[in-house]
């Protein structure tokens, strides 16, 4: 008796005409299943991919988020600020970008406000912003590179503690400073020609100030953002003292810089210039770390040897044995199947029909390269069941001259 190869056809889901022929042995459903399966690392990785992309977008979309916006009405932004400002008559321009703010301050008697805590202007921007012609310069909480090329004189002095909460009395001369009498405390504090609401910490002899403006009042600088705030703005002399510094023009551009205003540089920047220098040595080391690692751990590999099997079973006697136990457990069904399969999945091959197609596709094939009938084909290799063992016998017999005469044909 001949056994069929490992490989099986499945069985139809409504008739064995439409079966298909698959190589694993599985129907569609399964296989779909296992591809799934096995792509599941791809799919989660591209599901929290487009979660990442979602949150983006969803969280930069809304510019009036952003503290201290004048489109914002959050306790961090500045909407009550700017909405007084215009009631008082004070056209109020947010800029989007430098280009915008460089264009609103081309007119006279105007202010700027610029707040970019992030730090996104580079120095020549700044300068484009220095010769724009702003009569009035507000700089709220800037960095020393701001300093340095707007603060005209106007020096960083460290924050203020954060344990300290009592206000901030004006003790100067500015008119803004004395009409707001106190403000909240926090932020950073500056040194300049005209030193307000002094921090008691900073010293006596050069005391340091939240709000600090130059000899002849051109630039000022605010150094607790706070005071511009929605939660803030109603505090102590907070709002006379917004008023008074950014009110005093009839123009204020608003400019609070972006990623987007980044400078472009002629050449693309190369990802390993953003390295940290101790990055090169870094992984010199931890390269020669891993080779000796490797050296310590690694499996040594001895010579080839060959050793002798205890017994050779061939092929053939293992095909024999296995009929013998489908004939002692008298699975005549079961041992057809398996012929059927076998006998298939060989004639699929011979006639070049794909794996995938159903059964009759296999029959017609065999039809029209024997010139059998296909009648007689389908009855053959799909219909027939034989029901004891010397039907099977006949039939596998059957089986095997028509695959035979397929392979001469």
């Amino acid at each position: 008796m001949r056994t069929a190869d490992p490989v099986h056809v499945a069985d139809p889901p409504g008739g064995e005409g439409s079966a298909e022929i698959i190589g694993d042995g599985g129907s569609p459903a399964r296989t779909l299943a296992g591809k799934l399966r096995r792509a599941r690392a791809w799919i989660v990785l591209g599901a929290l991919l487009l979660l990442v992309l979602l949150v983006g977008v969803l969280a930069g979309g809304d510019e009036g988020r952003v503290p201290l916006s004048p489109d914002n009405p959050a306790p961090e932004g500045a909407r009550a600020a700017a909405q007084v400002l215009e009631q008082n008559g004070v056209r109020v321009i947010r800029a989007q970008s430098l280009e915008d703010a460089a264009t609103a301050l081309a007119t006279s008697n105007d202010t700027l406000l610029l707040h970019d805590p992030s730090g996104w202007l580079s120095t020549d921007q700044l300068a484009v912003l220095d010769d724009a012609g702003a009569d009035r310069i507000v700089l709220v909480e800037p960095d020393l590179t701001i300093l340095a090329e707007l603060g005209n004189g106007i020096r960083s002095a460290g924050a203020v503690p954060m344990d300290f909460e009592e206000t901030l009395q004006a003790s100067c001369s500015n008119a803004g400073a004395q009409a707001a009498v106190s403000t909240t405390a926090g932020g950073m504090s500056y040194r300049g020609d005209v030193t307000c609401f002094l921090v008691p910490e900073s010293g006596s002899d050069n005391p340091a100030g939240t709000f600090v403006t130059t000899a002849d009042g051109r630039v000022a600088t605010m150094g607790n953002s706070a005071v511009l705030s929605n939660q803030h703005i109603d505090e102590h002399g907070n709002a006379a003292l917004a008023l008074q510094t950014l009110g005093s023009t009839p123009t204020l551009v608003w400019y609070q810089p972006t990623s987007e205003d980044l400078a472009v540089g002629s050449e693309p920047v190369s990802p390993l210039s953003l390295l940290p220098p101790f990055v090169n040595p870094l992984m010199f080391w931890l390269l020669v770390v891993a080779l000796l690692a490797i050296l310590w751990r690694a499996r040594r590999l001895g010579p080839l040897v060959t050793e002798p099997l205890p017994v050779i079973v061939r092929s053939s006697e293992t095909a024999a044995g296995r009929a013998r136990l489908y004939q002692d457990a008298g699975a005549v069904r079961h041992a057809a199947e398996t012929l059927r399969a076998g006998t298939l999945t060989r004639m699929a091959a011979v006639l070049r029909v794909p794996a995938s197609s159903p059964r009759s596709a296999v029959v017609d094939a065999a039809a029209q390269r024997t010139g059998h009938s296909p009648a007689d084909l389908d009855h053959l290799l799909n219909a027939y069941m034989p029901s004891s063992d010397a039907d099977l016998v006949r039939w596998s017999q059957k089986l095997e001259d028509l695959e035979q005469e397929i392979q001469r044909a």
